[in-house]
């Protein structure tokens, strides 16, 4: 069995400043720095992580870099567990997004397990890269505790995937709060979600994405 210990990374500036960033590079602001020190006296305690990956953004890798200092174990990349490509809407907001992509946006509004970035990636597709990413990872860890940064989009695609909701139900899930803690078993071929969205460690500092 696998153990898959996975969180959303802490409040970007892109969070911050209402922007949308899917693979675009955006750093963490201050207060998802603080965010991320939380998060780590929390795993150090809850968990005993063997390995480490992380989305190769920053600042999925920098939510996992103060745990990994810790326990002395680097950070693996990996390009499958980025966050969904925006396309055309990277860096524009919500506003500017339904201005320039009126019915691009309106079904990711109404219908968000549908509907497909502007130039970029489908939800669908998303999912597809997200449970092939994350079965690789479990299976080349079989037996270990596995630590992994990752990000909204990400982790809401799983969410229905694990909880057998269709993509054309999505619109009935939520976003994960930035720095929260899902885990997963893994055994035989199968997941099993055990905790979704943990976020008691971070006392006061709970930001996250509202459903649009």
């Amino acid at each position: 069995m696998t153990k898959l210990i996975i969180v959303r990374h802490g409040q970007s500036m892109a969070n911050l400043n209402g922007t949308f960033a899917g693979q675009v590079d955006v750093p963490l602001s201050p207060l998802g720095h603080r965010q991320a020190e939380e998060l780590k006296e929390y795993l150090i305690r809850r968990f005993k992580i063997d390995v480490i990956y992380s989305s190769a953004l920053s600042r999925a890798c920098d939510t996992v870099a103060p745990t990994a200092a810790a326990l002395g174990l680097p950070v693996i990349r990996d390009a499958g567990l980025k966050e969904i490509d925006g396309g055309k809407w990277e860096g524009l907001t919500n506003v500017e997004i339904a201005q320039k992509f009126p019915a691009d946006f309106a079904l990711w509004r109404d219908n968000i397990g549908l509907s497909r970035c502007t130039g970029g990636e489908s939800i669908r597709e998303l999912q597809q890269r997200s449970i092939a990413t994350t079965k690789r990872i479990a299976e080349e860890n079989d037996g270990r505790t596995v630590l992994i940064g990752t990000h909204a989009g990400f982790l809401r695609a799983m969410i229905c995937y694990w909880r057998g909701i269709p993509l054309e139900e999505m619109k009935s899930t939520t976003w994960v709060p930035n720095a929260s803690v899902t885990e997963v078993d893994y055994e035989d071929g199968k997941f099993r979600l055990l905790q979704e969205g943990e976020i008691s460690f971070l006392h006061g500092d709970v930001t996250r994405l509202t459903n649009i």
